[in-house]
Parts: structure tokens; C-alpha cells; sequence
């Protein structure tokens, strides 16, 4: 779910143009967030307003339809347009990324609170439980009659970091740091120029953001360097896919490619000295 819900929001980031107020599929969009927003804000971030999300939305919507007739004499035209794609766009991106980072995080309950999870977890305090809406409860519910843990196994969990680790296996390494690496590179050796300085940064912030979730799940070494550094990158790609700098025709190279061995490097340096994870005090 928090793979087509990323790839919606990435997809009208990079392509949504004036015609789309001519797709039935872009005002299917628009009906399937003014149904979730009320969840996405109320849920995902820990509140409770009620239906005021909602509210809000179909006011903003209305008062772009209002403008565009002012404007330009048509019901709908690009100030709607425009007041309309952004909202989409966070709609589905948040909704995208709770589901990813539930998936990581484990988040107990509803997938929906993975960020008041996250933010629970800097600070050390739990995040206030919700039930998810329609049929994504009743998975809940059945999920966690089939799951059962002792105190042992949990104790062992607790105390053992391999446990807690996102890149433990050989298959996770490849899951989070594989993938990204071929998409980055397929993007940028065949992708237009804001394909491939885009995907690319946002592989880099992608790989960043597993890499902050695995510090504090795993205190893995290696990711204290990979999260910083990959963020950066992935700030210098996008500013550079807008033209804000370069450095000749091998920007791109010097970014990416410099950026991946640099890190590579250092990663097993850090680890050959201070071990696989730090430990706690």
C-alpha cells in the first residue's frame, strides 16, 4: 500500500500538467482524498479535529474553482488546478510514506500513525493508539491474534541489536540498498535530465531516511555516516536538477558516482574500527 500510494504522489509530482483536469483518473484522486484526509491529518499526526480536514479541503477546492471563474472566465482552469495537484500530492505522500515507515518501524495497530510512532520514539513516549478506518483494522485485528510472543523472546529481542537491524541479511542489503542503487543508475544513464537527477535524490533520501530509522532501531555504525552524507547528496541533486549549480558536464557523476564510493568507503572503515553497532551507554 505505501508502494502505489509514493509512486501516485511522485507520479503528479513530475507529470501533472493542465490537462489532467481532463482524466477521470485525476478527479478520482481528488474523491479518494477528500475521503481520507480526515484519517491522513487526524491519524498521522496524533489530533483530533474530526471532519474539519475535510472541510477545509472541499473550501479550498471551491474557493480555486472561484478564482479560475474570476480569472479566466472558466469553471476550472489553473488556479483550481494548481490549488488542487499539491493537495493530492500530500495526501497520497503521507499516506505513502506511514505505510513505508510502518513497515520498518513495526509500528503496533494502525499504519496510519507510523509518524507520531517515529516521533514517539525521539522522544520517548508512545503514540496514542487509533483504529484505521474500513477494512485495514479488521487485518489489525487478525494480524495480532496470530501473533504471540513470550517475555524470553522479547527480553532476548531487547537486548540483542542483530534483532532490531534493517540491514542484517543479504537480502535486506539489497532490498534497501540495492534497489535504490539500480534505480538511480537506470534513471540517470536513461532517464531526461530532471529524471535523473530526481529518482536519484530521492533513492539517496530514501536510503537516508531507512538509515536514520536503523539508528535508532539497531545503533548500526555505518548508518551514522550513510544517513547524513546520502542527504546531502540528495539536497545537492535537487538543487541541481533546478539549476541552482553545477559543476560542468559531470555534475551528475561527481554527485552520485563520488558520493556512493566515498560512502561505501568510509562505511567499512567506520565498521572495521568500531565494530557492527554501537552500544549503548
Amino acid at each position: 500500500m505505501g508502494m502505489p500510494c509514493s509512486w501516485v504522489a511522485l507520479d503528479l509530482a513530475m507529470q501533472s500538467t493542465l490537462d489532467d483536469l481532463g482524466n477521470p483518473s485525476w478527479w478520482m484522486l481528488i474523491g479518494i482524498g477528500l475521503l481520507l484526509v480526515p484519517y491522513v491529518v487526524n491519524i498521522g499526526f496524533g489530533v483530533a479535529t474530526g471532519a474539519w480536514p475535510r472541510t477545509l479541503s472541499v473550501i479550498m477546492l471551491l474557493a480555486g474553482i472561484a478564482i479560475s471563474l474570476f480569472w479566466t472566465g472558466n469553471l476550472l482552469d489553473f488556479p483550481f488546478w494548481v490549488s488542487a495537484t499539491p493537495w493530492i500530492i500530500y495526501v497520497f505522500a503521507h499516506l505513502g510514506i506511514s505505510f513505508l515507515l510502518s513497515a520498518l518501524l513495526a509500528t503496533p495497530g494502525c499504519e496510519m500513525r507510523a509518524i507520531p510512532h517515529l516521533l514517539g520514539m525521539l522522544r520517548g513516549k508512545d503514540a496514542t493508539e487509533h483504529y484505521c478506518p474500513g477494512f485495514i483494522d479488521n487485518i489489525d485485528r487478525w494480524e495480532q491474534q496470530q501473533t504471540s510472543h513470550g517475555d524470553k523472546f522479547i527480553k532476548l529481542q531487547a537486548d540483542d541489536p542483530r534483532s532490531r537491524d534493517l540491514l542484517d541479511s543479504a537480502g535486506q542489503l539489497l532490498l534497501f540498498y540495492g534497489l535504490p542503487f539500480a534505480i538511480l543508475q537506470l534513471a540517470g544513464n536513461l532517464g531526461s535530465f530532471a529524471i535523473a537527477t530526481r529518482i536519484p535524490a530521492l533513492a539517496f533520501f530514501a536510503v537516508a531516511l531507512v538509515c536514520c530509522i536503523n539508528i535508532l532501531r539497531s545503533r548500526r555504525v555505518h548508518c551514522y555516516l550513510i544517513a547524513p552524507l546520502f542527504l546531502v547528496i540528495s539536497i545537492g541533486l535537487a538543487l541541481y536538477s533546478f539549476d541552482v549549480f553545477s559543476f560542468g558536464a559531470n555534475t551528475w557523476s561527481f554527485i552520485v558516482n563520488g558520493g556512493l564510493i566515498a560512502g561505501v568507503c568510509l562505511s567499512f572503515h567506520m565498521e572495521s574500527i568500531w565494530g557492527s553497532y554501537f552500544k549503548k551507554n
